[in-house]
């Protein structure tokens, strides 16, 4: 498996990364988890067949999928070999693009084109050119540039407020989010949950929890001394949290940890 990632530098602050994602003969069957990370992302597989199963449910990726907000893991099947590229956002870009409450498509791997048909044209011609790495990156953002935006008050609170959850790495309680922002707490968590697809306090627990995953597969700190890091009360605490966004413990999971969570949060 080869997982390549490209960060974005742009400070227009609308796309995360741009990926490619290649899965080759010898490792399949490949089975593995994916954990959300707060984020909306788009793939275009060019080869092969990826099945998404999500809650029972299970999605066919061909072509241009767009995945939409899930706060537990889900399963990532490959049968065949098989090639991709994709975008991870910023947790508002998809709605500035297509003013939609993007909490519709939660739990959700459909195409793009159901979802947004301008966006589509846009996105599914940038993918057809098949750019690879930072030409890719590059590229696409000069094309997000030219696609209209909604920008407001209201983009700006939200966009304020993961700022500073993303500071706290999570660890902030909605009273102190609404110190920081002024307006009323139903507004913030209405219009919060409109543009990102989470609340305010799903979005800060999920980051919270990936933050914590990114920092054990960098092996930066002792897993012991994360969990005391990230203010879990004790280990039965992480353990319940753990097997809320994974759907296993962590003594199944980390017997087999999955090949591209590993990849893709270091």
């Amino acid at each position: 498996m080869i997982y390549n990632a490209y960060k974005s530098k742009n400070s227009s602050n609308l796309i995360h990364e741009f990926f490619e994602l290649k899965i080759s003969k010898s490792v399949l069957p490949l089975q593995n988890k994916v954990l959300p990370l707060g984020k909306h992302s788009m793939a275009y597989t060019y080869k092969g067949l990826h099945k998404l199963t999500v809650a029972n449910k299970t999605y066919n990726g061909t072509g241009l999928i767009i995945s939409g907000q899930t706060t537990k893991s889900y399963t990532l099947n490959v049968d065949i070999e098989s090639e991709c590229a994709g975008i991870m956002f910023h947790p508002t870009t998809l709605y500035k693009l297509t003013q939609l409450n993007v909490s519709q498509i939660n739990d959700k791997h459909i195409p793009l084109e159901e979802v947004s048909k301008p966006l589509f044209n846009t996105i599914n011609s940038f993918f057809l050119r098949k750019l690879k790495g930072e030409e890719a990156l590059n590229a696409l953002e000069s094309d997000i540039k030219k696609l209209p935006l909604t920008i407001n008050n209201h983009t700006r609170n939200v966009d304020k407020a993961i700022a500073i959850i993303n500071k706290k790495d999570g660890q902030i309680s909605i009273n102190d989010l609404l110190e920081e922002i002024p307006v009323s707490q139903k507004t913030l968590e209405t219009k919060f949950k409109e543009m990102v697809g989470l609340t305010p306090k799903k979005y800060a627990r999920l980051y919270r929890f990936s933050r914590l995953m990114k920092m054990y597969e960098q092996r930066q700190l002792k897993f012991k001394d994360l969990v005391e890091m990230y203010n879990f009360h004790d280990i039965s605490h992480f353990s319940k949290e753990f097997k809320y966004f994974m759907n296993e413990s962590p003594k199944s999971y980390f017997k087999n940890e999955s090949e591209l969570i590993k990849k893709y949060l270091k």
